[in-house]
């Protein structure tokens, strides 16, 4: 279950073959005109990014929409 790693550093290998290190988490979404359906998300930013996140949230940030089922395996790198 991929909820148990949320908010902590982790290295995520894909389905594409690529390894990536950060921090995934679920934002709730509801049903509006851009939204495909309600329910929630999951985001991937590098821990950085993240972290630059949480502190200054209006500074930009890359951040990307990740699909749980890209996912194959993660391991948690968090002390």
């Amino acid at each position: 279950n991929i909820r148990t790693f949320t908010h902590k550093h982790c290295r995520f290998r894909l389905r594409n073959g690529k390894e990536v290190f950060g921090v995934v988490w679920e934002v709730e979404t509801q049903a509006g005109p851009l939204a495909e359906h309600s329910g929630s998300r999951l985001f991937f930013a590098s821990v950085r990014d993240y972290e630059r996140l949480q502190t200054v949230p209006h500074e930009p940030v890359s951040i990307i929409d990740m699909r749980p089922e890209e996912i194959i395996n993660v391991e948690s790198l968090a002390s």
